[in-house]
């Protein structure tokens, strides 16, 4: 259970700073939805299709908050030497700080970050409930003053965006790990 203090903890702790700045900034700060999908693969051998939503907001000039829903849902397993394969359908609920790195002006940038919240996994008809964090690092394209592109930032070299872990056990079946891969999607600011 020490993983489950530390996801409550971490999350307490980005939430406090979260209110603390929207109390100190005097100007609306701007805010954005995230579409993106493509596919997502977890330890348990199960490939699926990925679908992900996500509400973002600015804190500051670097710093940025989101809260993220992702459904992954499963289409195969794949014929490998792991001897647990398991099909696994996955819902996520998140709660996300990024901060941004400019790569040129402000038509490239990439949003690297760091959340934590809970998740729902569905192993061969056993449903669980556990805590999960997770890791990003995105490439943002603006294309116009509404509109971004989303994907993964070193797509040549790993064409993935996002990673996720979690302690959840459902008898012989023990902790939860996924990332997905070739992640395409869209920013609109709001």
């Amino acid at each position: 259970m020490p993983l489950t203090k530390f996801v409550f903890c971490f999350t307490l702790c980005l939430t406090a700073i979260n209110s603390h700045s929207q109390q100190v900034a005097n100007k609306t700060k701007d805010s954005y939805l995230s579409f993106q999908s493509g596919a997502s693969v977890n330890n348990y051998n199960s490939f699926g299709a990925r679908i992900f939503f996500e509400y973002q907001k600015d804190v500051s000039k670097k710093w940025q908050y989101g809260i993220s829903f992702e459904q992954n849902v499963h289409l195969y397993r794949a014929a490998t030497d792991h001897s647990n394969d398991l099909s696994s359908n996955v819902s996520l609920f998140c709660y996300n700080h990024y901060y941004k790195i400019k790569l040129y002006k402000d038509r490239f940038f990439w949003t690297t970050g760091l959340g934590a919240g809970m998740l729902n996994v569905n192993w061969d008809s056993k449903n669980k409930i556990g805590p999960v964090i997770n890791a990003s690092m995105t490439l943002n394209i603006r294309l116009n003053k509404k509109l971004y592109i989303e994907t993964s930032p070193l797509i040549i070299f790993l064409p993935s965006n996002r990673g996720y872990f979690s302690p959840v056990k459902v008898s012989t079946y023990a902790n939860y790990a996924s990332f997905n891969f070739f992640p395409f999607g869209v920013k609109i600011k709001l």
